[in-house]
């Protein structure tokens, strides 16, 4: 993402910071795949008879996720409005602004699920970000009228004279910056690994020059305790955030079961193990 920086050493660290293609997971690319789901959201996509969705210790962003709206055409647009060449990954796409701008890539659409999870729920002090080079992104401190720039090759904090209100437009333009100096390689380091079980809100990302992430959307278990998960992603060029299909048990899908991991194979990615972290 390089919209704000102008210096060469950072432009190439936070260019392979995004999600790139992997010709082994795309090996469909051209193929379409457009599956319509009986559901306008993600906790009424249908569940495998037995199971029931658990919400896990951070209930309030596990519902918040599972009213998150879905589009009616399940078509993959980019930032630019021009239809994704591949249209094989998605079982349902999600109906959220994505922007103008080439920002919203893999790391940024789990980002932006978590930033908006806190900002609707009043947790704007909680929306703190680290970027790329290591520098703290406060969204309390962009109201109170500081911003970021490159300097000598590092993200430097500066003060400006303008306040921002608590407001919409407010942390979207923040978001922006956010977007451009953050990326798997920072998201790996805020993250905590995840030592039990699974639970909606928790990512599996690589975090590298390039990496990938992908977000839990929702997770379900039915009497014997067998788990099933969701997930969601963006990708690049900026794209609509999706729902995933499972290549790997098309019968499940968009269903991953606990059992099939690892290696997590999505459409475009394979996690290993040791790639589920949580906030």
């Amino acid at each position: 993402m390089l919209y704000y920086l102008n210096f060469p050493l950072l432009q190439v660290i936070l260019y392979f910071t995004t999600c790139n293609s992997d010709p082994v997971y795309e090996k469909e690319r051209n193929q379409q795949h457009r599956i319509k789901p009986n559901a306008m959201f993600i906790k009424t996509i249908p569940l495998p008879a037995g199971f029931r969705h658990i919400r896990g210790s951070d209930s309030a962003f596990a519902d918040w996720l599972f009213s998150k709206p879905l589009k009616k055409d399940n078509t993959i647009y980019l930032y630019n409005g021009s239809r994704k060449a591949n249209q094989h990954a998605q079982f349902a796409v999600l109906d959220m602004e994505i922007g103008k701008k080439d920002l919203l890539q893999c790391a940024d659409a789990v980002i932006k699920l978590r930033a908006g999870f806190l900002f609707q729920n009043g947790k704007a002090d909680q929306i703190n970000f680290r970027s790329t080079t290591g520098t703290w992104l406060s969204f309390l401190q962009w109201q109170q009228g500081y911003s970021w720039k490159v300097q000598d090759n590092k993200l430097e904090r500066i003060q400006r004279t303008i306040r921002f209100r608590d407001s919409v437009k407010s942390v979207e333009a923040f978001m922006d910056i956010v977007y451009s100096y953050c990326g798997t390689y920072s998201l790996s380091r805020q993250l905590k690994p995840v030592k039990g079980n699974i639970q909606p809100g928790d990512v599996f990302i690589q975090g590298g020059f390039p990496g990938h992430a992908v977000i839990v959307l929702s997770v379900a278990e039915n009497r014997n305790g067998k788990k099933i998960f969701m997930l969601a992603q963006g990708y690049m060029p900026a794209q609509d955030i999706h729902v995933l299909r499972n290549p790997g048990n098309p019968g499940l899908s968009p269903w991953y079961s606990e059992e099939e991991i690892y290696p997590l194979v999505t459409p475009q990615w394979k996690f290993n193990k040791g790639s589920l972290m949580r906030w």
